[in-house]
């Protein structure tokens, strides 16, 4: 009597060629291997981490500038008045410095290849990146409120200017983390399948951000004791 014998069940081929493969990145399956080739080098990776410290090149030199065209003016003594910092920017000092932290934990996670968590917590990075932005907007409405405006004096002026200017670039990290997490909130696949690329992107992204913390605190710490 003949025998039947069971046919196994093909498996689709990695994207990087070859024999099959799981669709988990630590696992690059038979034959051919993977996208991943262990620690080379990623040369798109290099130039986007090269182009985003040349931006933050351009940033330092931007609000350097501006910190010294106020140091001259207020070296005048003319109708320099020294305003009083409103509490609630130390409010929006804690919540930046906190935004480093969970944007870190998120990278954690990443590296972990846990899509969700990443997600999760990218997401609390956001949120507490809008919170930092209204607490801003508060601390401006104070000084409206105390009848110190943009051009009541210099120094008001400079609160005004570099709070602007810091938010503004904040927005646009923002809108960096918003990308992220939307490939991983939405395309969660992509985050296995293009893990280098994505881990690039947050590494990228992170540095920008730790940038602007560390420089907002310079900026606080100037508004606090410039006489």
């Amino acid at each position: 009597m003949p025998t039947v014998t069971e046919t196994a069940e093909p498996k689709l081929a990695g994207p990087g060629g070859g024999g099959p493969r799981d669709l988990w990145p630590d696992h690059p399956g038979g034959g051919g291997g993977g996208d991943d080739h262990g620690d080379s080098r990623h040369p798109t990776g290099d130039a986007g981490l090269f182009a985003m410290r040349f931006v933050l090149l351009s940033i330092t030199t931007l609000f350097i500038t501006i910190g010294l065209v106020y140091f001259e003016r207020s070296r005048s003594g003319y109708n320099w008045q020294h305003i009083h910092v409103p509490a609630l920017l130390w409010v929006s000092t804690s919540l930046i410095l906190a935004s480093s932290w969970t944007l870190e934990v998120a990278r954690v996670f990443l590296e972990r290849k846990n899509s969700y968590r990443y997600a999760r917590w990218l997401e609390l990075t956001l949120l507490i990146g809008v919170a930092f932005l209204a607490s801003q907007l508060f601390a401006l409405r104070e000084l409206v409120m105390q009848g110190i405006y943009l051009r009541h004096n210099p120094h008001s002026s400079l609160f005004y200017v570099v709070t602007g200017a810091h938010g503004v670039h904040l927005l646009g990290g923002m809108v960096a983390l918003c990308y992220l997490l939307f490939r991983a909130s939405m395309r969660p696949e992509s985050v296995l399948l293009d893990y280098r690329r994505q881990r690039t992107r947050a590494a990228a992204s992170a540095l920008y951000w730790h940038f602007l913390a560390a420089l907002w605190l310079a900026l606080f710490v100037t508004l606090l004791l410039w006489p």
